[in-house]
Order: structure tokens, then C-alpha cells, then sequence
């Protein structure tokens, strides 16, 4: 039996980089009328004077990624997914501000 390895190449993203309208919508499987949307809801912030030109901040790759996933996994709207990764994002932050209160709390006994 043969197989078959699949060599991707791949480029590490930074804070300082941005990517292109049509790469977003490719990446996060997310059509670009739920991009404009996400991006009037303030979800994310491109820059570019029209949608065509617009380029999205790397960092914003991620949540985007969830918000794709959400929409077709669970068949959120984008309203909906937006409010979603935005309630998730502020248990991710207060999951990390009590461990590091417990981390605080043990250091002290």
C-alpha cells in the first residue's frame, strides 16, 4: 500500500502583518457579505477604502477561524457568531486572571 505525504508551506504570521479580503474569506471558509458584516459590527477592523482593497490584521485570524466555524458548524448567523467569540474571549480572560489570583493565593500560604 502506498502513501501519500502532503508538504505544505506555510509563513508565520505576526502582529505587524495583514492579509487580503479574498485570503480571510479563503482561510476562515466565511463568504465576504458575513465579512462585511463582522466588519460593521466591529468584530474586525480592516483597513483599505473598499471592501475589495481591504486587508484584515493578522491577529484578527483566529477569531475569525471561530466565527467561520460557528456559522457553518452550528449555523450561527454572523451577528450571532460575533457575540459568541466575544463572550468566549472574556471567559478565556477571566480563566486567566483566576489563575493567576490561585497562583497569587498559593504563593502567599
Amino acid at each position: 500500500m502506498s502513501q501519500v505525504t502532503k508538504i505544505a508551506a506555510g509563513q508565520v504570521l505576526g502582529e505587524g502583518d495583514w492579509i487580503a479580503f479574498t485570503e480571510i474569506c479563503r482561510v476562515c471558509r466565511i463568504d465576504a457579505r458575513a465579512v462585511h458584516e463582522l466588519a460593521a459590527l466591529g468584530l474586525v477592523s480592516p483597513r483599505g477604502s473598499a471592501p475589495g482593497e481591504w486587508e484584515f490584521p493578522a491577529t484578527a485570524l483566529p477569531r475569525l477561524r471561530v466565527v467561520g466555524r460557528l456559522m457553518r458548524d452550528l449555523g450561527i448567523n454572523a451577528s450571532g457568531a460575533a457575540l459568541a467569540v466575544e463572550l468566549l474571549e472574556v471567559q478565556h480572560e477571566l480563566e486567566r486572571r483566576i489563575r493567576r489570583l490561585e497562583r497569587l493565593v498559593a504563593a502567599q500560604d
